[in-house]
């Protein structure tokens, strides 16, 4: 199992969500655009960490730009599966100057690894690997349709992203947190489908694993994240695109 050096501090920064900004009373809102899939940047520490890059190029790189947070201080890409809502916006950020280090599971097709190695370097992923020095992948999970999610400990515990969750949000924070605290679980749950009976479940076995904050967004579907909502109170975070969340110090 990879292991990690927990940062003090995590900060998360959504840059790509189909959800739309959220205010906060205070701040004016942001104008970000907004497309189906999801991107964030995960600074742990001095590591600038791209999580997934949402569907649209260019709309990735404007709403960074809005954000002042520069394409080519992206240190390391993670791609959590190989869809287009989650891969689209790569070209656009290695157009832009960024040369991260990829971490992409070696179920991806051959096709995809062998193009973005002909830019970057590409690391596969298949089991757990250390991600810069404070971060981790879960490693592959699922069968039908695989995935990794990122792992960053901060002081507050554990911080778990999911891209969709395809094999399952609980087993993803399950797998990745093997008995330690998770403070936030934040990504795409993939419960737009899902009915009642699955959501209460889903909710149920989330607290039972004792997820401290919960912050969906993406896929998770506007049903399931009202149910978040509601279980959770003050410790439910409103998510989309230009959101900044932060665990630990």
């Amino acid at each position: 199992m990879a292991h990690a050096e927990a940062a003090e501090r995590v900060r998360i920064t959504v840059v790509a969500d189909n959800n739309g900004p959220v205010s906060d009373g205070v701040h004016p809102i942001p104008r970000l655009g907004t497309a189906w899939g999801f991107a964030c940047v995960v600074e742990t520490g001095d590591e600038r960490i791209l999580f997934d890059t949402g569907s649209d190029g260019a709309m990735l790189i404007a709403n960074m730009d809005a954000l002042g947070i520069d394409p080519t201080a992206i240190d390391t890409l993670v791609i959590s599966h190989e869809h287009w809502d989650h891969v689209g916006g790569i070209d656009a950020l290695l157009d832009a100057g960024a040369r991260p280090v990829a971490y992409v599971p070696r179920s991806f097709s051959d096709e995809f690894r062998e193009r973005l190695a002909a830019r970057i370097t590409v690391v596969e992923v298949t089991g757990q690997v250390s991600v810069g020095g404070h971060a981790r992948t879960t490693g592959e999970l699922g069968t039908s349709i695989v995935e990794q999610a990122l792992v960053a400990p901060s002081a507050e515990g554990l911080v778990v992203i999911t891209g969709c969750a395809h094999p399952g949000i609980a087993h993803i924070v399950r797998s990745a947190a093997a008995g330690d605290r998770v403070a936030l679980a934040v990504g795409g749950f993939h419960l737009k489908d899902a009915d009642e009976r699955e959501i209460t479940e889903t909710v149920e076995e989330l607290r039972g694993l004792g997820v401290m904050r919960m912050a969906p967004t993406h896929c998770t579907g506007d049903a399931a994240r009202a149910r978040f909502a509601l279980e959770f109170g003050d410790d439910y975070i409103p998510v989309g695109v230009g959101t900044v969340i932060e665990a630990g110090g």
